[in-house]
């Protein structure tokens, strides 16, 4: 990822005054994507809300398997940015490093459990056919009972997948201390 975005960042005090106009955490304000995205105050806090209404509150996706999705989302979209902000946030929320790393190949990883696994295969699918295949959505629908769930999944994949396509396309730079594809470095490869 180029060192140079393609929109300016606004200054970080910039950004905090904006995000504070708009109820966004003075964290989120901060940080590289929004900067950017609060050039267009009345788009970041929408997809700010979004945000908000997968991560907290009464929500019917498990931290863990939010996290799942986002890091096999990020790893196909090819998005270090997404990747690198999430690697942080999924150890927060119990993830430990080697079942991260073995999301980049979860198909021979033994660290999932069938539920898991059968989120893995529905975000690739839907990354990849634009749908899912009947058999993914019917197990899909014996773990997500609901179709409160369902939606949410749905949701978390193409929210998540939305990010990654803002933050490659505007080329945001990752945030200062951040570390390009942790833990070791290794991107996933282009086709």
């Amino acid at each position: 990822m180029t060192s140079t975005a393609r929109i300016s960042l606004l200054s970080k005090e910039e950004a905090l005054q904006r995000g504070r106009e708009l109820g966004i955490s003075d964290y989120i304000a901060q940080m590289n994507i929004f900067r950017m995205l609060l050039n267009h105050p009345k788009l970041a806090g929408e997809l700010n809300s979004t945000i908000i209404s997968l991560v907290s509150g009464d929500k019917a996706v498990s931290d863990r398997c939010r996290e799942i999705i986002i890091m096999r989302v990020s790893w196909k979209a090819y998005c270090d940015y997404e990747w690198s902000q999430h690697w942080l946030a999924s150890l927060f929320f119990g993830l430990t490093e080697q079942e991260l790393v073995s999301i980049r190949h979860w198909q021979q990883a033994e660290c999932f459990n069938a539920d898991e696994k059968t989120l893995l295969a529905a975000t690739d699918e839907l990354l990849d056919n634009g749908k899912i295949s009947e058999s993914v959505w019917q197990q899909l629908k014996a773990i997500f009972i609901t179709d409160q769930a369902l939606i949410e999944v749905i949701t978390c994949i193409g929210n998540w997948h939305m990010f990654a396509l803002i933050l490659n396309a505007l080329e945001v730079p990752l945030d200062e201390g951040m570390s390009s594809w942790a833990p070791d470095g290794v991107a996933p490869e282009k086709k």
